[in-house]
């Protein structure tokens, strides 16, 4: 229920209509772009409630006076575009709903031409700075052809004093630097003596520019001295590495701590050695003498601020004795913390029968400064129970335990490679070393074994993140015991046989991610990652060393995209993953293994299925084997698909309450080892049989830092339904249904999840 004004007139709506762009998508953006420069008193505040409906929240009166304000902001961004000439026309309307006297508010927008650039010129007096300038020129803001924008022209004053500062002018501004913008026809400087020619001169001319409107741009330096022109070097670094969080950077270069270490570039100053003063050399990639470069002065702050060993890094720069020093100003993160963390789950049992109850407790130790050379270290320990919420039987049925050690060396750590940090690269050596126990009693006993070391690569580029991840060794060992109840259900399922080989892994892994907006449209978010593995290429060579090793190819792929509006968001996400075992070992060979394989189902996949409950394609050996049980399905190759249009319901401040209308498509398959069931395996003229498909909705409360998520979801294609080519039946809904073997399985699923699906 809304109450607006009486008898008042009030701002009901904005409309902008953009009358002459270069197309239908060049409108629409400039008129979404011109809605946010309405002046506060000319625009009305809608909220969206319920997904779907605006409601005007404190009408305003309409104030015909304001309207100047609105046309000089939005002429200001129009400039920004190239749009140096436009013409608004402001029209009112007022509709007489009851006694409510609604006024919308329409700006038509000319744009006429775009102003372009003509020729653009480097004119600095001093030979150093134009030589810097012409030879990065490729890389200027400022093109011929493209549309005066004044924020082109800061882009570029900015990007020319970075690269000064980054040559040695420490005492280069932007107050030494200024665009010279000539708006003259040329033609017009030539003297015509006859009058007549003097005016087809100039109609000729402004006929030119009502056509094509061009300027030209010269950029010059103003009120030089010997100090703006000189080129300065580094002369040392200071590092203060444990300071607290109220001490004074300014007062700290007056009186420093006592302790100090000096090293060949730098000095280490201290209180108490809580940091080793190696660790600042190989950090460090700015040398004694170099010319002052303030982008690799910041690039070696962010750096120290990235390793985590410190919780604010601040930085200052003096003159002495014609050099410049550089001082980095380090206050330290707490250094150990513990956390506890308690799990619950509900699942339904894969071997054997019932429901089972899991708990578990994780405990994890951090430590951010290792041998005080800022190794991060995590130390991870996991105790679990599965309980048998049936009548009968042993009430436990899983114990489960497993520890872990990570460590992540703050360089590149290669035999025979001195360590040094390099500009502009983040990188990271990681190592990490797991054990696991797991006892399902009367079933089976699984202890693992796994250990890997890596490197890490960081990168940003034109705003995205770049990251690069390469194990050139991953080791796992794995050690099965096998109990009589498995052996009869394995006699029962034969897909469950490849599931419980025993078998080892040595390989390696290189992926690569790339985060962040798209170049054409800052709304858009985009995600890629590509993955492969290699297990046993090598050590595949020998006979002798692959008695017990899988040897396999798995290959992965996923991309993701969001485009963000006011109060919704599309968001899209396509996943494909395929393996291979190449093993020719008789008892390894045939699928991937179990841990290596992939899944759907779940709150993170295809919601409408249970967590490993969707597949294999359109086999049916599941609904009628003749055991009444779920079993978790596997498989060595997945499809899937994605999409989302999510949108806010209700907003308290910082919180909100958001829905979603969803479909996920997608099946797992096998590739190889198919056995007499086909249907299991992937073929392309069976692949729309075999998809399925779920729909659905869902609540999303986001709590700013984390997002608790309830999704509900309908089988809307199955591939093992045997009715209706798969497709619910919307005329004779049934929410569940029994398949040939008599298990009872639901065509709904509820899904709880932490964050968003993807």
């Amino acid at each position: 229920m809304h109450n607006y004004p009486k008898e008042k007139a009030f701002i009901y709506n904005n409309k902008i209509i953009v009358k002459d762009a270069e197309s239908k998508h060049n409108a629409k953006e400039l008129s979404i772009a011109l809605d946010n420069y309405w002046d506060d008193s000319i625009k009305v505040l809608k909220i969206r409630q319920y997904g779907f409906f605006n409601t005007i929240i404190k009408p305003q009166a309409y104030q015909p006076e304001r309207m100047s304000r609105s046309i000089q902001f939005m002429s200001n961004f129009l400039a920004t575009e190239g749009y140096h000439h436009p013409v608004f026309t402001p029209i009112i309307t007022t509709d007489t709903v009851k006694k409510e006297w609604r006024t919308t508010v329409t700006m038509e927008v000319e744009l006429n031409k775009k102003t372009l650039l003509d020729t653009i010129t480097y004119q600095l007096s001093d030979p150093i700075l134009q030589n810097i300038a012409l030879k990065n020129s490729q890389d200027s803001y400022l093109k011929k052809g493209q549309a005066f924008s004044n924020l082109s022209i800061n882009n570029e004053l900015d990007r020319l004093v970075t690269l000064f500062r980054a040559s040695g002018f420490y005492n280069f501004t932007k107050e030494k630097i200024f665009a010279e913008v000539d708006t003259i026809d040329a033609s017009l400087i030539i003297l015509q003596l006859d009058p007549l020619s003097q005016i087809t001169q100039i109609t000729d001319a402004k006929e030119k520019i009502n056509q094509n409107p061009s300027w030209k741009i010269s950029i010059q330096l103003r009120n030089l001295t010997k100090e703006i022109t000189k080129q300065y070097s580094v002369g040392q670094q200071m590092f203060y590495s444990d300071l607290a969080v109220l001490d004074n950077p300014d007062s700290l270069l007056i009186y420093p701590p006592l302790k100090r270490d000096t090293l060949s570039n730098l000095i280490h100053l201290y209180n108490f050695p809580k940091f080793k003063s190696s660790l600042f050399k190989e950090q460090s990639f700015i040398q004694r003498g170099s010319l002052f470069n303030e982008t690799s002065y910041y690039q070696t702050l962010n750096k120290f601020s990235s390793l985590g060993a410190w919780q604010q890094v601040d930085g200052r720069t003096t003159m002495v004795n014609d050099s410049v020093y550089l001082h980095y100003f380090l206050v330290p993160s707490m250094r150990r913390s513990v956390n506890f963390d308690i799990e619950g789950s509900r699942n339904t049992a894969q071997l054997g029968s019932g429901n089972l109850l899991g708990l578990s407790t994780n405990m994890t130790y951090r430590d951010k400064n290792v041998q005080r050379k800022a190794i991060p270290s995590v130390t991870s320990l996991r105790l679990g129970v599965e309980l048998n919420l049936n009548s009968g039987g042993n009430v436990t049925q899983t114990l489960l335990w497993n520890v872990g050690q990570t460590y992540s060396f703050p360089n590149l750590i290669l035999p025979f490679v001195k360590k040094e940090a390099k500009t502009n690269q983040n990188v990271k050596s990681n190592f990490s070393l797991y054990g696991s126990y797991m006892d399902r009693l009367d079933y089976y006993q699984l202890k693992s074994f796994t250990t890997n070391w890596g490197y890490e690569w960081k990168k940003n580029k034109n705003g995205k993140q770049q990251v690069i991840n390469y194990h050139p060794l991953n080791v796992e060992f794995y050690k099965l015991n096998k109990f009589s109840k498995l052996d009869s259900l394995l006699i029962k399922n034969p897909f469950l046989r490849s599931s419980f080989n025993e078998g080892n892994i040595i390989s390696q892994t290189l992926s690569y991610t790339n985060i962040g907006p798209s170049s054409k449209n800052p709304n858009q978010q985009q995600y890629l990652r590509l993955g492969i593995e290699d297990a046993g290429g090598l050590f595949g060579l020998s006979e002798k060393l692959t008695n017990n090793l899988y040897r396999y190819l798995k290959l992965e792929a996923e991309y993701r995209s969001t485009y963000k509006y006011a109060n919704s968001e599309i968001a899209w996400r396509l996943m494909g993953g395929w393996g291979n075992n190449y093993s020719n070992n008789a008892s390894l060979s045939g699928q991937l293994p179990f841990f290596k394989q992939f899944t759907a189902g779940g709150p993170y996949s295809m919601r409408a299925w249970g967590l490993r409950q969707l597949g294999l394609g359109s086999s049916t050996f599941y609904d009628t084997t003749s055991s009444r049980q779920n079993f978790d399905r596997f498989g060595d190759l997945q499809l899937e698909a994605n999409f989302e249009y999510r949108f806010t319901l209700l907003q308290f401040g910082s919180y909100k309450i958001g829905s979603a209308v969803f479909t996920d498509i997608g099946n797992i398959w096998n590739t190889r080892d198919l056995g007499n069931d086909l249907r299991a395996g992937f073929k392309l003229d069976r692949l729309y049989k075999d998809l399925a498909i779920g729909v659905g909705t869902g609540l999303r409360m986001d709590f700013d830092y984390f997002i608790i998520r309830i999704d509900y979801a309908l089988k809307m294609k199955d591939p093992t339904r045997q009715s209706n080519n798969g497709w619910l039946n919307i005329t004779d809904m049934k929410w569940s249904e029994f398949k040939a073997n008599g298990l009872k399985v639901n065509n709904y699923a509820w899904q709880f999840g932490i964050g968003l699906p993807f």
